[in-house]
């Protein structure tokens, strides 16, 4: 973080809130009182300029607090899904998986009839996902969490993973699964492993820890990172408005976000708040109103 010492940096990637002023074309005063959800940075304000073309109309009933997160988690969650389909898998792996993206990704999942592997950290977030339908369940924190990984991989197929950890030994883990899996139904032993691609996608870094892998899974894998606008850069404007569209027709179902409580801008800065939120963990995430004093 040295680079940005000293520098003042404008904060917030999405929000949502009431058209108030609009330019002069059509499109923008179309807009004009309406509640639009928006992403372009700079978010953390109580006024905010930017192109008509980057709003998306929230649905009529729906208020800033329901759209304020309505692009990074749910395009996310769409996009996971997309990748998985243009790169010829058929099952996939989400770690971190109790979490609001996580929550979202299981019930498009059960909605599109796609295999999901969820990986979590605790008994209670295996529960909270098993509520919500999940069917394939994995905690990091049991014994027996390699033999419960390699049966859910087996029984799905998954052969795509994204990893919201980063560090630690996690995705290395899932490969070493992903392989043991395949190999159940190998015809022929191969000192190169199977010929079956595995990849995992590391798209977060709730582990600053190094990335540790012990190759253990053959020849046929990836490792990379993944990142939301440039995913949504490569598939072109036509195919990012229909998730677009879908994120804003099942913001209140599938995508809906939960907070542990609404705060202002300056209690952000609060040390007590920073310690909350900065846990980056299941159950904290924190709603910013620029419109709240104190």
């Amino acid at each position: 973080m040295a680079g940005r010492l000293g520098q003042s940096l404008p904060a917030g990637n999405e929000g949502a809130g009431v058209v108030v002023e609009a330019g002069a074309s059509a499109a923008a005063q179309a807009l004009l009182g309406k509640t639009v959800a928006l992403i372009g940075g700079a978010m953390y304000a109580q006024y905010r300029s930017i192109q008509a073309d980057q709003c998306l109309l929230l649905p009529a009933g729906t208020t800033a607090a329901e759209g304020a997160s309505c692009f990074v988690n749910p395009l996310t969650a769409l996009g996971m899904v997309e990748t998985m389909r243009r790169e010829g898998h058929s099952a996939l792996v989400h770690t971190a998986a109790a979490s609001n993206l996580g929550q979202m990704l299981q019930k498009i999942c059960l909605a599109d009839g796609v295999a999901l592997v969820n990986i979590v950290r605790k008994p209670e977030q295996a529960a909270l996902l098993r509520a919500l339908g999940a069917k394939h369940v994995c905690d990091a924190s049991s014994a027996s969490f390699m033999d419960d990984l390699i049966e859910a991989l087996a029984a799905t197929g998954a052969t795509i993973a994204f990893d919201a950890t980063g560090g630690g030994k996690l995705a290395g883990q899932i490969l070493i699964a992903m392989e043991a899996a395949i190999n159940r139904n190998a015809k022929e032993f191969s000192r190169y492993g199977s010929a079956v691609h595995k990849q995992v996608y590391l798209y977060g870094n709730l582990d600053l820890s190094p990335t540790e892998i012990s190759r253990s899974f053959g020849m046929a894998w990836g490792m990379g990172g993944w990142l939301l606008f440039p995913f949504l850069d490569k598939i072109g404007a036509a195919a990012t408005q229909a998730l677009k569209q879908r994120v804003a027709a099942e913001l209140k179902t599938t995508f809906a976000s939960h907070y542990a409580r609404e705060i202002s801008l300056a209690q952000a800065l609060q040390a007590e708040l920073i310690a909350v939120y900065g846990q980056r963990a299941t159950g904290t995430k924190l709603l910013i109103n620029p419109s709240l004093g104190g």
